[in-house]
């Protein structure tokens, strides 16, 4: 986190679709894409806890459009009031409700989806609300203070301390025990405040790491790693720094095997491989898209043989080669999300 040491205010400021607060769960930062694991589906918003439409990456279809909510494995998460429902991202259907006996702000959900989590001050005192569909819940107190949600996976709860002198700090909340204890998850390079802006995020595949985008108000950007299973963090910063718009157009995404997580910014004109296991830079490459809308950020995906990356800002789709950075195809065409369908073809969605 060495190049986001700086100011936040200015970030909230320019960051489009952000979420509300400083941390964000799956396709809540910024407008995004993510694919149906084990499907030919493809999911995308245009703003932050939008309506999420599902698409047909055979034939570039709309499927079906299911509420705002939270997005985890194959799962949705939507709030109404008091009532929580779950919806199945592969059928459009839903799948269970609960209703709670109290109002609570849904704020993520579990990797897998299975599990709701909320927020609530009764009495003035923060409490964590985790929820299961068949309307289970568990409540956890929390120390004074200023709390988010970032994460669950199994018995380990992030969550997202602000500390009163500006920025904020993953905290770990282990509930295998009727007496959770709390530490904050830290690079060992770092001190564990964190400073600028969420982007973007996505996880792997098996819900055990959740990568980060942040951007700084300087238009410098980096990757926050976190193992969830290890309770383990790191920082990787990304090239380029002075130019926000460009920062903007940085885009996330996996390796059909998960094990490097590839970052591309038209803007600055940079492909990054990030070994996952390493948690270390592996290759870099330059790329020239001119005129690219910075502004509209990029959606992206790597192919199934992960020799070239798909993208779009919305008014172009570029294929690249994630080696050499060589632009093997450009179109001109208004995709609202890119993917590739079985076979390997590349696929839009307009």
């Amino acid at each position: 986190m060495k190049r986001l040491l700086l100011v936040l205010v200015a970030v909230s400021l320019f960051v489009p679709a952000a979420a509300h607060s400083a941390a964000c769960s799956p396709l809540n930062c910024s407008p995004s894409q993510f694919a149906v694991a084990g499907t030919s589906l493809l999911g995308f918003r245009s703003s932050a806890l939008g309506h999420v439409t599902i698409a047909d990456l055979r034939t570039g279809a709309r499927r079906y459009t299911l509420p705002g909510g939270f997005v985890d494995g194959h799962l949705l998460v939507h709030q109404n009031g008091r009532t929580l429902t779950w919806y199945d991202l592969r059928t459009g259907r839903k799948t269970q409700s609960a209703t709670l006996p109290w109002r609570m702000r849904l704020a993520g959900a579990s990797q897998d989806g299975s599990r709701a989590v909320g927020l609530r001050q009764p009495h003035g005192a923060s409490t964590v609300v985790i929820a299961t569909p068949d309307g289970d819940w568990r409540q956890v107190p929390l120390p004074t203070g200023n709390w988010d949600f970032d994460a669950l996976r199994g018995e380990h709860l992030f969550l997202i301390r602000f500390l009163p002198t500006g920025g904020y700090q993953v905290v770990l909340v282990d509930l295998s025990t009727d007496s959770p204890t709390t530490r904050v998850i830290k690079d060992p390079r770092d001190s564990g405040t964190i400073w600028g802006s969420p982007f973007s995020r996505l996880s792997s595949p098996d819900g055990q790491y959740l990568f980060t985008l942040y951007l700084g108000s300087n238009g410098a950007a980096m990757v926050h790693e976190l193992d969830l299973a290890h309770a383990t963090a790191r920082c990787i910063d990304l090239p380029g720094t002075g130019d926000y718009n460009s920062a903007n157009s940085w885009g996330l995404s996996l390796s059909p095997d998960a094990r490097t997580l590839w970052a591309v910014s038209p803007g600055y004109g940079r492909i990054v491989g990030i070994d996952v296991a390493s948690r270390a830079v592996a290759s870099h490459a330059r790329i020239d898209l001119p005129d690219w809308n910075l502004l509209a950020g990029t959606r992206m995906a790597v192919s199934p043989d992960g020799s070239h990356v798909a993208m779009t800002d919305g008014e172009t789709v570029a294929l690249v080669g994630l080696a050499d950075g060589k632009v093997a195809q450009r179109t001109k065409t208004k995709a609202r999300a890119v993917g590739f369908a079985p076979g390997g073809r590349l696929a839009q969605v307009t």
